[in-house]
C-alpha cells in the first residue's frame, strides 16, 4: 500500500468517476485504475462498485474511505513539510582545503540542487572525508581518486603535477625544474598530520631511499607559505597551490621524478545529485 493508491482511492471516491479522477489527479484513466485494483489486491477486499453510468463505493469502500481519509490528509501535510524542510536544508559539500580555495568558488558559484542552498565544509585528509560521506553528514565531496569507494558514484575532475615552492633567493631560483633527489636533503616544512600531501612526499621520498629533513610542521592555512618565505625551509604542494603564489615572495618548480601525481574526484552517494554538480563545474572547463 502507498501513497499514491490511496490518493487515487480518495479522489475516485470523492469524485464518483475513474476518468474524472484522473484528470485532478492529473494521471491517465488505466494509470489510476491499477492503483484501485492494486489497492483491492493488498487489501483483499473490492472497494468500487463498477457499473456503466460510474462507480459507487461498497459497504467495505466506504468504511475504508470513513478511515482512510484523516490518514491520507496528514500524509500529504507531511510530505510537504518534508519537501519545504528539504529545500531550505543545504546541500552539505565537503572538499579538501586546496581545492576549496583555488578550484570550487568560480565553478560552484550560484549552484543549486532541487532549490536548496549550499553548504561547504573543509576538512584536511579524503579519508575524513569519504567518511563524513558515508555516514551521510555531507552528500558530496572532492577527494584524492586513490580513496574513492568504489560502490559510490564518482567522476574524476583533473589532475595535476607536484611542485616545490623556495624563498626568491634559493639557489635553484634560475632552474625550470628540480628532481626529488635534489629536495631529500633540504629543511623540509609540512603540513601537521593527518595531511594527503604529506603523506605522499614522505612515501616518495621512502621509495628512493631517504628520509624526509622536516624541520617544521604547521597548521592548515597560509603559515607555510610565510615560512618557506621567511627562508626556514621548502616544501611540496600540488600544481593548484603552486599556481596561485604569484602574490608571495615565493617561486614554484615542477618536480619531474615525484613519482606520483593528483586526482580530483567528486564523490556522491546520490548519482543524481553528482551528476548534475559534475555538469555544473565542467561548464568552466
Amino acid at each position: 500500500m502507498n501513497l499514491d493508491w490511496l490518493q487515487s482511492f480518495t479522489e475516485a471516491a470523492k469524485q464518483k468517476s475513474f476518468s474524472k479522477a484522473a484528470k485532478v489527479k492529473n494521471l491517465s484513466q488505466p494509470a489510476l485504475s491499477k492503483h484501485i485494483q492494486n489497492l483491492e489486491n493488498n487489501l483483499g477486499v473490492r472497494l468500487f462498485h463498477r457499473t456503466p453510468t460510474g462507480i459507487t463505493l461498497t459497504e467495505a469502500g466506504e468504511h475504508f474511505y470513513n478511515r482512510i481519509m484523516p490518514v491520507t490528509a496528514e500524509l500529504t501535510v507531511i510530505s510537504e513539510e518534508l519537501q519545504r524542510f528539504c529545500r531550505s536544508n543545504p546541500i552539505a559539500i565537503g572538499s579538501l582545503p586546496s581545492v576549496a580555495t583555488y578550484y570550487l568558488p568560480l565553478r560552484m558559484k550560484d549552484f543549486k540542487f532541487m532549490n536548496r542552498p549550499v553548504s561547504l565544509m573543509l576538512q584536511n585528509t579524503s579519508s575524513e572525508l569519504l567518511q563524513s560521506l558515508q555516514e551521510e553528514r555531507l552528500d558530496a565531496v572532492f577527494i584524492e581518486t586513490d580513496y574513492t569507494d568504489k560502490s559510490l558514484w564518482s567522476c574524476e575532475l583533473f589532475t595535476e603535477s607536484y611542485y616545490a615552492l623556495f624563498p626568491l633567493d634559493h639557489k635553484y631560483k634560475s632552474n625550470d625544474t628540480v628532481q626529488l633527489t635534489e629536495l631529500c636533503e633540504e629543511p623540509l616544512i609540512t603540513h601537521q598530520a593527518p595531511c594527503d600531501t604529506r603523506s605522499h612526499i614522505v612515501s616518495q621520498m621512502e621509495l628512493i631511499g631517504y628520509k624526509p629533513n622536516i624541520v617544521s610542521e604547521v597548521a592548515f592555512g597560509d603559515f607555510i607559505y610565510g615560512s618557506v618565505a621567511a627562508g626556514m625551509g621548502i616544501t611540496i604542494v600540488p600544481e593548484l597551490l603552486a599556481k596561485n603564489i604569484n602574490h608571495l615572495d615565493l617561486f614554484a618548480l615542477p618536480i619531474v621524478d615525484f613519482g606520483r601525481k593528483r586526482t580530483i574526484s567528486l564523490v556522491s552517494q546520490n548519482k543524481r545529485l553528482g551528476s548534475v554538480l559534475y555538469q555544473f563545474i565542467k561548464r568552466i572547463d
